[in-house]
C-alpha cells in the first residue's frame, strides 16, 4: 500500500475502533440500566468466555509466543498483547518466569468519560474474572493461577493482577485470589516485550484493532440473544442506538467529514459509517427531494441477527437524521437474503419540506 492509502486505512481503523467499542459498551450500559446488576454481570462472564477454550491456543501461536515458555510469562504475553492490539494502555512487568505482572491503564476503553463512575464496581471484578483464571487451564497447566490486585472502578491508578504459577495443582476455587498490593513492580518500557514486526506489520495490526472492536460488539449481541431472546434484546438496542445518536452523531459528523444538513450530505454520512464500520454501500438519487442508500452488508450484524433486532439498529439513522434536519423522513426497507451473511435494506431520506417533530 501506498503511504497515502496507509494513512486513510489507519484513519478509518480508528474511527471504526471508536463506533464499535462504543456500541459495544452502550449495550453493556443499557443493559444495567433495563435488566439489573446481575445481568450485567452475566453478559460480561458469558461475552468473555464465550469462545476462550476455542481461540487461546491458537491466538498464542499467532502472536509469537513460543510454547516453551514459562505458562505465566506466555498468560501475560497473550493478554498484554491482544489489548496492545486492540488500542489500550498495559503494562507488562515480569518479577520471576513464574509471576508476572499486568496492567490495564486508565482511561478506560470500556466505560469512556463518567461512565466508569456510574456502573458497578463489582464488573471490573468479574471482567478479570472471567477469562484471566483459566489461561492455566487451556494451556495444560492446571498449577497457574491469577491474582487480581487493584481496580479502576473501586479508585484504584488502574486495573492489575499478576499470574502465579504455583509448585502444585490448584483446586478450581484457587484459580483466582484477590490481594490488596499497595506496592508493585515499576513498569520499565525497554524491558517489556515486543510484538514480531514480521509477524505483525502495521498492516495487520490496524486490521486487527478494527476486529477487536467488532468482535466484542457481535458477541455482545449474540449473547443478549441467548439471555433475553428477541423483543427484549431489540428493546435494549433500540435504547442503545437512540442515546448513542443522541450523544455522538454530531462528533461522527466531524469524523466523516460531512457538515451539511441537508438529503445527500445525510446519505453521505451513514453510508461512510457503513464503510467504516466494515459494510459495503451505495447512494442512489431517487428525484430532486429523496436519496436512498442501500447496504449490502451490515457487519458485524450478519445471518444470525433476527429482523426484529435489525430494525430496532436503525434507530440510530432515524434519530441522528431527526437531529440534523427536522425536515428530513428517513425509512428502512429490508430486502431478500444475498446469501447466508447477508441481508441487503436500503435507507430512504426524503426531505418533506416542512419541520417533522
Amino acid at each position: 500500500m501506498s503511504s497515502e492509502e496507509l494513512a486513510k486505512l489507519r484513519t478509518r481503523s480508528e474511527l471504526a475502533t471508536k463506533l464499535w467499542s462504543r456500541i459495544f459498551s452502550a449495550m453493556t450500559a443499557i443493559t444495567f440500566r433495563e435488566k439489573g446488576n446481575d445481568a450485567l454481570q452475566t453478559l460480561w462472564f458469558r461475552v468473555l468466555t464465550s469462545h476462550q477454550g476455542e481461540h487461546y491456543i491458537d491466538g498464542l501461536r499467532k502472536l509469537g509466543i513460543r510454547d516453551e515458555e514459562p505458562p505465566a510469562v506466555k498468560a501475560a504475553k497473550y493478554h498484554y498483547f491482544t489489548n496492545i492490539i486492540g488500542g489500550l494502555d498495559m503494562d507488562y512487568v515480569e518479577e520471576t518466569p513464574k509471576k508476572v505482572w499486568i496492567r490495564y491503564k486508565a482511561p478506560m476503553w470500556t466505560y469512556a468519560g463518567v461512565a466508569m463512575m456510574a456502573l458497578p464496581g463489582a464488573t471490573r471484578r468479574t471482567i478479570l474474572g472471567s477469562w484471566h483464571p483459566r489461561n492455566g487451564l487451556y494451556m495444560g497447566c492446571p498449577r497457574l493461577g491469577w491474582v487480581a490486585t487493584k481496580f479502576i472502578m473501586e479508585g484504584d491508578p488502574y486495573d492489575e493482577g499478576y499470574f502465579l504459577e504455583h509448585d502444585r495443582e490448584l483446586k478450581p476455587h484457587e484459580l483466582m485470589r484477590t490481594e490488596v498490593v499497595p506496592h508493585s513492580p515499576e513498569f520499565i518500557p525497554s524491558e517489556a516485550p515486543k510484538l514480531d514486526p514480521a509477524l505483525w506489520p502495521e498492516l495487520r495490526m490496524i486490521k486487527a484493532k478494527r476486529n477487536f472492536s467488532v468482535r466484542y460488539a457481535e458477541e455482545t449481541l449474540k449473547i443478549l440473544l441467548s439471555m433475553f431472546g428477541d423483543p427484549a434484546t431489540a428493546h435494549i438496542v433500540r435504547q442503545t442506538m437512540r442515546c448513542f445518536a443522541i450523544q455522538y452523531i454530531y462528533e461522527l459528523q466531524r469524523d466523516v467529514g460531512v457538515s451539511g444538513k441537508d438529503i445527500d450530505s445525510l446519505a453521505r454520512l451513514f453510508a461512510g459509517l457503513v464503510e467504516v464500520a466494515g459494510g459495503t454501500s451505495r447512494v442512489e438519487r431517487l428525484g430532486d427531494r429523496r436519496v436512498r442508500v442501500v447496504v449490502g452488508s451490515a457487519v458485524p450484524w450478519r445471518g444470525f441477527v433476527p429482523e426484529s433486532v435489525r430494525a430496532a439498529f436503525f434507530e440510530f439513522q432515524e434519530m441522528g437524521t431527526r437531529l440534523i434536519n427536522g425536515h428530513v423522513r428517513v425509512t428502512r426497507e429490508r430486502a431478500a437474503p444475498l446469501d447466508d451473511d447477508t441481508t441487503e435494506e436500503s435507507w430512504d431520506f426524503q426531505d418533506t419540506g416542512r419541520w417533522l417533530w
